[in-house]
């Protein structure tokens, strides 16, 4: 069963804006609980792989960039996997659309046998529902277990 959950990707990455509490988008403490949830919903949902919609040419281009799920999978020892194709790629597959980008995850995530573990797949709030639907299409199971993790997540108070 593939896990999914959407957030920004905001969240997604440490950079040294962030780790400095001096990024504008999203703070330090806010990344920190978000990396939280997300080692507490692999460990509870007995994940034996993260996987996210980043690309290792993304997370390269924030500064000092590091991937929150690489980080936590490497933590519990678990397989971690980055699935959007890089720039080269998506020329090189002539990728226009959301639905070809997602059609791509789906497609990386496949040898890792999701039908028969629990994957938890990281990715943009506004993919949560469609890439649910490209994974049924492809036989795959899933379900949206967080369909935006930036709504539900405690506010900081002033």
């Amino acid at each position: 069963m593939i896990h999914i959950i959407g957030t920004a990707h905001s969240l997604q990455c440490w950079s040294d804006a962030i780790k400095s509490d001096i990024d504008c988008d999203v703070d330090l403490a806010t990344v920190e609980r978000f990396e939280r949830y997300l080692r507490d919903a692999a460990l509870s949902l007995r994940a034996t792989a993260i996987a996210e919609e980043l690309s290792e040419q993304s997370v390269r281009e924030r500064q000092a960039g590091a991937s929150v799920a690489k980080q936590v999978a490497g933590g519990l020892g678990l397989r971690h996997l980055f699935c959007d194709p890089d720039r080269g790629e998506r020329e090189a597959l002539v990728i226009s659309t959301c639905r070809d980008r997602e059609d791509v995850w789906a497609s990386r995530l496949e040898p890792l046998s999701p039908n028969d573990t629990s994957i938890i797949f990281l990715c943009g709030a506004n993919h949560s529902d469609t890439f649910k639907m490209t994974l049924e299409r492809r036989g795959l199971h899933a379900r949206v277990h967080c369909d935006d993790w930036t709504l539900r997540r405690p506010r900081t108070q002033p």
